[in-house]
């Protein structure tokens, strides 16, 4: 008779690997979602002022007035009232309107490590 028995499942070990794996994944997704979701606000804000009929007609501050407006409304904070000279360029060329919107999210992971995302955003009207 033998006294072997088939190991079945998983082991301590293995289990603590499994949940320190899926744990820092989660610290990881927690980190990348609010930076994602203020990317998706930044486009529907971008979507909705190149879409308004007057906004060919617009000056080009009236423009950077109104994303601005919008993105402090959404409280986007990748882009707004200290750092938009740098991250946004508004162009107007034979009654066509561009918004470019550049910028780069830092985040702290943990200790010195940090994520970091860049989007560069571009619309027509």
């Amino acid at each position: 008779m033998s006294f072997r028995k088939r190991q079945r499942g998983l082991s301590f070990l293995g289990l603590v690997a499994l949940v320190a794996i899926l744990g820092f994944a989660s610290v990881i997704g927690l980190k990348l979602i609010p930076i994602y979701m203020d990317s998706w606000k930044i486009d529907k804000i971008m979507n909705t002022v190149i879409s308004d009929p007057d906004v060919d007609q617009q000056s080009r501050n009236d423009v950077v007035q109104s994303m601005l407006k919008r993105l402090d409304i959404d409280a986007v904070d990748a882009v707004n009232y200290s750092n938009y000279k740098e991250s946004m360029r508004v162009t107007k060329e034979k009654n066509k309107t561009q918004i470019h919107i550049f910028y780069r999210v830092e985040t702290p992971l943990i200790g010195n490590l940090y994520l970091v995302a860049e989007f560069d955003k571009n619309v027509n009207s």
